[in-house]
């Protein structure tokens, strides 16, 4: 038996029990030295396979792939530079907990450090980014080493999703020959009846809610924060929503849910806590006596500041991972529980609620969202008006994709409450604008109702080879793309003010013209989106109000194909519409007692 036939069996069996062990997709991308590893996951039909030109697009694929659907996914790739693409996508799933896969391909060892082509070194490439790292050496096909490639697929497999979900590194050198024509034997060396070749049963997290159920009982002014929690299955993120909603309700607390945890639903929800925290009455007046926060910390800035001044509250964290949410170092138990089996273990527990504490949360709530609608209303279409009109007009079994920067912030400050809403993600785990475009493509292939993507220009240019995918995978996502001349989120920081101030002009700013600001920090693509929609075979529409919108979203989640709704707008505009807007609560919300006052 010569030695390509060998590769070939060793990865079959390899790829075999992947799927025995449940895994559903992968992502390959082209190259010689891969082939042996592309052509195995290819030829498994319980994989969907799915093909990219750009291995850094694929890598953001599998992410928002695996983090729809809670599930591993294989990504390979071939040698080189190649390798390093995958490096942001590791990041980011290490940061935000998504289970990935990566078998790179690799020169042997005697091809590497002596000026062979395409070699680099791959060892423990991803770094601390990887949960776990091995390198496969090239063996005989004997039955022995069969066993051990399913033990280690196994092994690769239950790792990426225990304890802490994240990334798993297989580094495969392959020798040539890299292709036979030789049929294969038959492989006998796996379990009986399918069964994977090793079961490694999932740790349990604790569900004994008694050490926050003594807590609760000398509490009377509770809230419950809930962040980020997308990486739990739609299923589960739901269930959780629904048992936060019920617990706060019963118990008298604010609900204070980002839209990136499915919890911002219920009438304890507090839909414009961003808006109110950032009245120093409220923020000063509203102080709870316990926090119980569940998930990653929540997007809101204002949230996380009022958190971090709670410096004589208690505030508990439920995190099954045991991960470490607490850069203000506030937090006094961080408990290893089941959030969703602890919250529902704590209906009907005694909660002394001071009386009128969720009502005049509720109250102010009313008061923002009023002041809020009558900025926005139904006059001139904006960013904050597009992320309000996506929190009503999406239906439930929608997923909303969001890009960082201004997108996700302004999902998270003008998201209504909903008893239906639909799931929301985004590549929060290092905040990066990077693959954002893929991401989305890949929650649209774990998906199968709507699937839409809010994004700036910026964040689209930055990934737009990703629109591959709409035509050579056939798949649809609906873009919605705020397009206002640059990263808007930079004319809200003091880099800003300071520069514009400064006046620097055309000095320093180097070819092109402009101001340094507005070249170096701000920077305007220039791109013309409709002749990008057109090249990579996506229909465009822009629209100018809140009619077109409408009329252009019912159309795009109607049609069969990948489409771009584009919403223009003004940099300078948005920051002084988001200045009226809080002047607007300001005047809503007495700011030295957090009191209601008529609205002026």
């Amino acid at each position: 038996m010569n030695s390509v036939t060998d590769t070939y069996l060793l990865l079959r069996a390899f790829v075999d029990e992947l799927a025995r062990c449940g895994m559903q997709a992968a992502c390959t991308s082209p190259g010689s030295r891969c082939a042996p590893l592309v052509l195995s996951l290819a030829r498994e039909p319980r994989l969907e396979c799915f093909s990219h030109v750009d291995e850094r697009c694929s890598g953001f694929f599998a992410l928002g792939l695996a983090k729809a659907s809670g599930l591993p996914v294989a990504v390979t790739c071939t040698s080189g530079t190649a390798a390093a693409e995958l490096l942001p996508a590791a990041i980011e799933a290490r940061e935000a907990r998504v289970p990935l896969l990566l078998l790179t391909a690799d020169r042997p060892p005697e091809l590497r450090e002596n000026g062979a082509g395409q070699a680099i070194d791959q060892l423990k490439l991803f770094g601390d980014a990887a949960k776990w790292f091995f390198e496969v050496g090239s063996h005989d096909a004997t039955e022995e080493r069969l066993r051990w490639m399913r033990t280690l697929a196994a092994r690769a497999y239950w790792t990426t999703l225990e304890g802490r979900p994240g990334v798993v590194h297989l580094n495969f050198p392959l020798r040539e020959p890299l292709v036979s024509d030789e049929p294969l034997p038959a492989d006998l060396s796996g379990r009986a009846e399918g069964a994977p070749y090793v079961r490694r049963a999932a740790v349990r997290a604790s569900t004994d809610a008694e050490p926050l159920r003594e807590l609760l009982a000398s509490s009377t002014r509770g809230v419950m924060v809930v962040g980020r929690h997308e990486r739990a299955t739609a299923g589960d993120a739901l269930a959780l929503g629904r048992a936060a909603g019920a617990f706060c309700s019963a118990a008298g607390w604010p609900l204070l849910a980002d839209p990136l945890s499915g919890a911002r639903r219920g009438d304890a929800a507090i839909a414009h806590y961003d808006a109110l925290l950032r009245e120093q009455g409220v923020a000063a007046n509203k102080q709870p006596d316990l926090v119980v926060r569940v998930g990653d910390l929540p997007v809101s800035t204002p949230l996380r500041m009022w958190l971090a001044g709670l410096v004589d509250a208690r505030q508990v964290a439920l995190d099954p991972e045991g991960a470490w949410q607490d850069p203000a170092a506030v937090l006094s138990d961080s408990l290893a529980i089941d959030p969703t089996a602890a919250i529902s273990a704590l209906q009907g527990a005694p909660a002394p609620t001071e009386e009128n504490w969720l009502e005049g949360w509720r109250q102010l709530d009313e008061l923002a969202a009023a002041a809020l609608h009558g900025i926005l209303g139904d006059g001139e279409l904006s960013e904050p008006a597009v992320a309000a009109e996506l929190g009503v007009l999406l239906p439930e079994d929608a997923t909303l994709f969001v890009a960082s920067s201004m997108p996700v912030r302004d999902i998270e400050t003008f998201w209504p409450a909903r008893e239906d809403p639909p799931r929301v993600l985004c590549n929060r785990g290092a905040n990066g604008i990077d693959g954002t475009v893929s991401s989305a493509f890949g929650a649209a292939a774990a998906h199968d109702g709507p699937t839409v993507l809010l994004i700036g220009d910026v964040a689209l240019a930055h990934d737009i080879g990703g629109l591959l995918a709409a035509g050579r995978l056939g798949l649809k996502l609906t873009i919605v793309l705020l397009d206002n001349g640059g990263g808007g989120i930079f004319d809200f920081l003091p880099i800003s003010r300071t520069e514009m101030a400064r006046g620097a002009g055309a000095e320093g700013a180097g070819p092109g013209g402009g101001d340094i600001y507005t070249r170096h920090i701000a920077t305007p693509t220039g791109l013309d989106f409709a002749r990008a929609a057109s090249l990579y075979g996506l229909s465009h529409e822009r629209v100018a109000d809140f009619h077109g919108f409408r009329a252009a979203l019912e159309r795009a989640l109607a049609h069969e194909h990948s489409s771009i709704i584009e919403v223009r707008g003004e940099r300078a505009a948005n920051v002084a519409l988001h200045a009226r807007m809080w002047d607007a609560v300001s005047r809503a919300i007495s700011p030295s007692t957090g009191a209601a006052t008529p609205p002026a």
